[in-house]
């Protein structure tokens, strides 16, 4: 085993398919907390997350750790709720003793914002909101560009894309969550410096299983476009009923509604819809990291064929924090004893160009800018797959106002 490009990879079929452990008592280890939403309100997206962390970790392990240091992780299903999640995070610092933490959604991570700082505990979190990386002096990171990015990235796609000589009518679906409503302000920013009209704005919650009343309101504001700020079954829901409904409206949508199942779940009506997409899919046969997560994925879970994009989120995760605690480890002598959040931190700091195997693009991060790799691609659900319909983009230049984390 040795580092290539800073990603561990494994020399031989036996190290690949060796026994998996988190660590024991006696060897060197660090311990690491994770939050994830299993069995919660967005369990539709965070189980295959949760593998990803847990599946990364068990394959460093099993491969020798960093430089012979294990990673123990704790983990907690804290259900997307933010009370059981502060709970999760006392007993990872206090009872646990973690130096870092890899969380799950908007709001908790929002609300351990002030903690993780006096805390000292650096925090990558699967949330891509703005509001994470840009307030000055945080202590969180995330692995790709925001949601605010994102959004522009959509609509700057869809109105160049637009040949009518009228400006490009858009709605704006969210759930009124921390996650949902992300969006709404970057979107209406973006819209109204490019000419596009923001015609309607509409609620729908994450288990929504009827948004007929919704989609009947968006029917009559004419929307050209919609954006989609959901998760899979909320998203799938939509689309149904906006097709039982006969809406002409295209849509739209973040990473957390675009999965293979959103067109399982759909149907005829998620096909052309497009959405954001940070990291390779499972069907990207070029990309070694894709091949490497197949054969983990079989060893670890032979009833499970198929992987969604927050699989390949959460061992993007996982690699992260791993570079970050090997560079601390680096600044000690690789004494597991002498790390702490903040070294991590410095850690995480110093990543540039970090590669892990075309899962993403080059991930790099400094003091000033705490998201990870720069590029999204846009990919559509044609005959029931997600097809990618542009390369790696750069997303649209990032306000001042949001830099400064005044919006």
């Amino acid at each position: 085993m040795r580092p290539k490009n800073g990603f561990i990879l494994i020399i031989g079929a036996l190290l690949l398919f060796g026994s998996a452990t988190f660590g024991s008592t006696k060897a060197k280890s660090i311990k690491i907390g994770a939050v994830f939403d299993i069995t919660g309100p967005t369990g539709d997206v965070g189980w295959h997350y949760a593998d990803g962390v847990r599946d990364y970790f068990k394959w460093l392990n099993a491969s020798g750790g960093i430089h012979d240091v294990k990673i123990r992780l704790e983990w907690k299903d804290c259900q997307y709720d933010i009370p059981q999640t502060l709970s999760a995070y006392e007993k990872f610092v206090k009872d646990d003793h973690v130096k870092a933490i890899i969380g799950w959604g908007t709001g908790d991570s929002e609300a351990l914002r002030t903690k993780i700082i006096k805390d000292k505990i650096p925090y990558i979190s699967a949330s891509f909101a703005q509001n994470l990386v840009w307030i000055p002096g945080n202590w969180n990171f995330i692995p790709a560009t925001t949601y605010a990015d994102h959004v522009r990235t959509v609509l700057k796609y869809i109105n160049n894309l637009w040949k009518e000589n009228r400006p490009l009518r858009v709605a704006l679906i969210y759930n009124d969550s921390e996650y949902g409503r992300a969006v709404l302000a970057p979107a209406k920013r973006y819209a109204k410096a490019h000419g596009i009209k923001i015609v309607d704005e509409e609620k729908v919650s994450l288990r929504c299983l009827d948004a007929t009343p919704q989609m009947r309101h968006l029917k009559q504001k004419k929307a050209d476009y919609a954006y989609i700020q959901e998760t899979v079954i909320a998203t799938a829901t939509i689309l149904k009923d906006a097709g039982k409904l006969g809406l002409t409206t295209l849509f739209t949508g973040n990473f957390w509604g675009t999965e293979r199942k959103l067109a399982e779940l759909a149907g005829p009506a998620a096909e052309g819809y497009i959405g954001v997409m940070p990291f390779a899919i499972w069907s990207d046969r070029n990309v070694p990291g894709i091949q490497l997560l197949k054969k983990i994925n079989r060893k670890y879970h032979p009833r499970v064929q198929f992987r969604e994009p927050p699989y390949v989120a959460g061992w993007v995760n996982a690699a992260i924090m791993t570079e970050a605690v090997r560079k601390a480890l680096g600044m000690v002598n690789n004494d597991p004893n002498q790390v702490t959040g903040t070294l991590i931190k410095k850690g995480f700091e110093s990543i540039k160009d970090f590669n892990i195997e075309g899962l993403v693009t080059p991930v790099s991060y400094s003091a000033k800018d705490h998201r990870g790799a720069k590029d999204v691609k846009l990919v559509i659900i044609k005959k029931g797959r997600l097809t990618a319909i542009t390369g790696w983009i750069k997303t649209p230049p990032v306000p001042k106002a949001e830099m400064e984390g005044k919006e």
